[in-house]
């Protein structure tokens, strides 16, 4: 793949980190998108890269450096990315995108507890609605009642057709 353009897209979510495997792109247009986050480093991989766009985005932290990014010094290609700084613009970096670094690793091991958090619940909960169908006998009887009716319904729907 030589061209990559996804502008335009109402894409959200960071730039994957796999993008520098792209060895062969020459360009990558993200422009006008909500992409937040940080550009990955893997980004100064693409060697071949002589156009790039990721301008109107939620883009934030340090521009990566490397041979190939260090070609492409048009500010515009970064513009309307507040949080972005660093070479080619005008914003210097402070020691705040080392923090900027923590919160996002802070934001992965909440989603991961997120997920715990949602197993946990669903495997909690399954246990509770299995317990007091096999500990309260009105109960079963009820639920097996209605999905006989439910198998006469579909079973009389059956024979019509």
């Amino acid at each position: 793949m030589q061209f990559l353009n996804i502008s335009r897209n109402n894409l959200s979510g960071s730039i994957p980190k796999d993008i520098g495997n792209l060895k062969l792109l020459e360009s990558l247009d993200l422009s006008w998108n909500k992409l937040s986050g940080h550009i990955p480093p893997s980004v100064s991989n693409l060697t071949s890269l002589t156009a790039l766009n990721l301008s109107n985005n939620l883009l934030s932290g340090d521009i990566p450096t490397g041979s190939q990014l260090q070609t492409l010094e048009d500010p515009s290609i970064y513009g309307n990315n507040l949080g972005l700084c660093g070479p080619p613009l005008s914003i210097p970096c402070t020691n705040n995108s080392s923090s900027t670094e923590a919160v996002d690793g802070d934001h992965e091991h909440e989603t991961v507890w997120l997920y715990y958090s949602v197993i946990a619940g669903t495997v909690f909960g399954f246990w509770v609605w299995f317990g007091a169908l096999f500990f309260c006998k009105i109960w079963r009887f009820a639920l097996f009642n209605r999905i006989d009716a439910m198998q006469r319904i579909v079973v009389h729907k059956m024979k019509r057709t």
